[in-house]
């Protein structure tokens, strides 16, 4: 791939990373699916297996992100922008090279959790709690770190198993979008390129029924038959 087509993909992946991390801080009511969708722009340069156009990405929109919603940028920052990375790093290079299936997808998985846990206990041990309570049917229920650690662990593996799929067919679209704006030219398009005539075909005043009658006129002499112009002259 093209080193202009790879900072395209960076820079547009930042743009609409950005967009989406800021609308999901001041549109109350679309946070998570605007979270999401940052995450899936972040992914852009990834799907073309370009790692530094992903963290450059990621980094950028994180610093302009922090700069216009303060602390209210840290769920991206910390979760749904870095966990692209920590996901295709974990698929992409680190999966391969465990050749044992039940080794590799347990290996991936206590990482991709612990990366999880982390992050929650970041956030809860930061702001005290995440959620302070919860009501069900008029009951206060106290939410404790171990109850929202535990609980979010089946939500995530949802979310992990939705960005794999999400990732697979973005870059089925990407590379299908390149293919169509991908232009391959020879060296005789660069040549004749901009000029009013166009090239001329070579073989375009070559007359067949010329050489029709050449191999006529040579068979005749070979059986010993004189030409027709001669009888015509006799």
């Amino acid at each position: 791939m093209k080193r202009s087509h790879i900072i395209a993909l960076s820079g547009i992946s930042c743009a609409l990373a950005l967009i989406c991390v800021v609308g999901s801080i001041y549109v109350e009511f679309m946070t998570l699916s605007l979270a999401v969708l940052s995450a899936i722009c972040i992914q852009m340069p990834l799907t073309q297996k370009y790692l530094l156009g992903g963290i450059l990405s990621y980094v950028s929109t994180s610093i302009f992100a922090f700069l216009i919603g303060n602390i209210n940028a840290l769920p991206f920052i910390l979760f749904f922008g870095a966990y692209v990375l920590v996901q295709w790093l974990i698929e992409e290079k680190l999966s391969p090279l465990i050749k044992n299936k039940i080794l590799k997808y347990s290996v991936v998985y206590v990482i991709k959790i612990g990366y999880f846990e982390a992050v929650i206990a970041i956030f809860w041990f930061l702001f005290n709690k995440l959620i302070p309570a919860f009501i069900i049917f008029g009951n206060t229920i106290e939410m404790t770190y171990l109850i929202v650690s535990l609980a979010g662990i089946p939500l995530f593996l949802l979310y992990d198993l939705m960005m794999h799929l999400v990732f697979k067919n973005f870059t089925m679209v990407i590379n299908k979008i390149i293919k169509k704006t991908t232009k391959t030219t020879t060296p005789d398009d660069i040549m004749y390129n901009g000029e009013e005539n166009p090239k001329e075909d070579v073989f375009s005043d070559f007359d067949i029924t010329d050489c029709e009658d050449t191999n006529l006129d040579n068979e005749q002499e070979s059986n010993g038959k004189p030409k027709d112009s001669n009888i015509d002259n006799a």
